[in-house]
């Protein structure tokens, strides 16, 4: 089939070049007439437009020809318009599996939201059943502290995040690889499935050659993902789609301080996009994960979750949705593979409940952007909001965690782009003496001067007040950054930018903040240079 496309096409292509320099030829006949008929009007004379309109009618006859041969070479041929009817499948198919994707992903390194990815189309690639996909995510760069010493980045202790712009020290990547099985015959009624493996890297730039094997030096590489999903299955229910491995799953996160209040990531498998009441959908997965280092009689520490979400529920401005999920884990006498004394201790099971809420604006009620409103509560085993196990106290059973989240983003006009966020948690961690609650207040307008060029501005500040680790004050932050970006957007990457950050904290976080360049102030500064992307 592709031998005789490209046949018809060289065919096409010499006829084209040959009648096309006839027609150039034939225009340039009716110039010189029409020069020669302007000469012999002012002389007082008019010459005949018999050569005129015989020469009009040969370009016109040629071109009607040319016309044609395209009709025949792109719609007459039975196999050329089956070659052609699969293109446009395919090609609308892709658009239809990404979209779901696109719809599912959050802000920060699930790029499909940020509508930078470009849908593939599928007409180069007619007689390929499998297509690949490469996506990811990169941040780098480097910075120095106020004292000439490798930046550090300033976190409140005991904050669950910091204000990124301008205070990430790392190195820190994300390679995404996707391959997507479709059927040749008929894409658009025929299942699909989809194999994605996802690999993170990240280095503590201590050298121009990191090894990935120096964990000493703060060097990792780890693998994230690695899942096959399944989709048009149920005839009645093409968006259905069914999964199984290890994948992020359905996170939610607040970008300007890479906060992910609801992570549910882990091992597992599923089902989402169900159709349910109305416009409203379900997902529902089971999930865990363990923790190698501690080890029971019955085997490494573990922890299971059922995941149940009912979303894309009409309510006013926007939709809303629902969460909840039931957790178990195997807790006993454990020995902690780090103690070289070998000794024990004792863990304990548990089982417990989490249940969320998340409203969402739609972008035309929000000055093109949206805002996020959400609200948490979870007990024992799923008091983490995650699915792995959380060790942070022995008696997890009796630990409990509230949570609430507000964020927006907005872009009102063209100059203008900005994110907000404020966050409250409270947490019991199970123990005596294992409150912690932590307030969290950030905002980053970008002020666009140019289409690629523009300056952000962040701010934040954390307060923290935690018994376990015997503090309660605060930490503020404010960046500068002058930026070169692709658009207008609130989310346009590549982004390259310089940055200088100011901090300043209180008197219970002396010796906390900063590492040993500030160990003993109350303030701190950095400066650099870092990139961001995702594709």
């Amino acid at each position: 089939m592709a031998a005789f496309r490209k046949q018809i096409e060289t065919q096409l292509a010499e006829m084209k070049a040959g009648y096309e320099g006839k027609i150039k030829d034939l225009e340039s006949r009716i110039d010189d007439l029409e020069t020669d008929n302007a000469r012999l009007k002012k002389n007082g004379t008019t010459a005949s437009n018999a050569s005129t309109k015989k020469t009009e009618d040969q370009m016109d006859e040629i071109e009607e020809r040319v016309s044609d041969l395209e009709n025949l070479a792109t719609h007459t041929d039975p196999q050329y318009q089956e070659m052609s009817r699969r293109s446009k499948a395919n090609s609308e198919a892709i658009a239809r599996i990404q979209q779901s994707i696109k719809d599912d992903a959050t802000e920060s390194r699930e790029i499909f939201r940020s509508g930078s990815g470009t849908p593939f189309d599928l007409a180069a690639f007619y007689k390929m059943p499998q297509i690949f996909e490469f996506h990811g995510y990169l941040r780098a760069g480097f910075g120095l502290n106020g004292e000439g010493g490798e930046m550090e980045a300033f976190k409140a202790p005991g904050a669950g995040a910091k204000y990124r712009l301008g205070n990430e020290e790392d190195t820190y990547g994300e390679l995404e690889f996707t391959h997507n099985w479709l059927r040749e015959d008929d894409p658009m009624k025929a299942p699909y499935v989809r194999s994605t493996i996802m690999l993170s890297f990240s280095t503590g730039q201590n050298d121009t050659y990191d090894s990935l094997n120096a964990q000493n030096l703060g060097n990792d590489i780890a693998l994230r993902q690695a899942f096959v999903e399944a989709g048009n299955i149920v005839p009645e229910a093409p968006d259905m789609r069914f999964w199984a491995g290890q994948r992020y799953y359905r996170r939610q996160d607040i970008h300007i301080n890479d906060f992910y209040w609801l992570d549910m990531s882990g091992y597992g498998g599923g089902v989402q996009d169900v159709p349910f009441i109305g416009e409203s959908k379900l997902a529902l997965a089971w999930l865990g994960g363990s923790f190698d280092d501690y080890q029971t009689d019955d085997g490494n520490a573990a922890k299971s979750t059922f995941d149940l979400r009912v979303y894309d529920i009409p309510a006013p401005l926007g939709k809303i949705g629902f969460w909840l999920a039931y957790a178990s884990s195997s807790g006993g006498e454990v020995l902690n593979v780090f103690d070289v004394n070998g000794d024990r201790f004792s863990l304990q099971s548990s089982q417990g409940v989490a249940v969320g809420m998340k409203h969402r604006t739609l972008p035309e009620a929000f000055l093109g952007g949206y805002n996020e409103f959400s609200i948490q509560y979870g007990t024992g085993a799923a008091y983490n909001f995650a699915a792995t196990i959380d060790v942070a106290s022995p008696e997890i059973d009796d630990a409990t965690r509230f949570r609430v989240t507000d964020h927006f983003t907005i872009e009102p006009n063209r100059w203008l782009s900005l994110q907000a966020a404020a966050i409250y948690q409270d947490t019991d961690y199970g123990g005596p003496d294992s409150s912690e609650k932590w307030a969290s207040f950030g905002v980053r307008p970008i002020f666009h001067i140019t289409d690629t060029f523009s300056i952000a501005l962040e701010t934040g500040v954390d307060f923290v007040d935690s018994e376990p680790l015997g503090v309660n004050d605060y930490l503020w932050k404010i960046t500068l950054a002058p930026q070169i970006s692709r658009g207008r957007k609130f989310f346009s990457r590549p982004a390259l930018r310089a940055f200088v950050t100011y901090a300043k904290w209180g008197e219970e976080f002396r010796g906390k903040v900063g590492g040993s360049a500030y160990r003993n102030e109350l303030e701190g500064l950095s400066y650099g240079v870092q990139l961001e992307s995702w594709w």
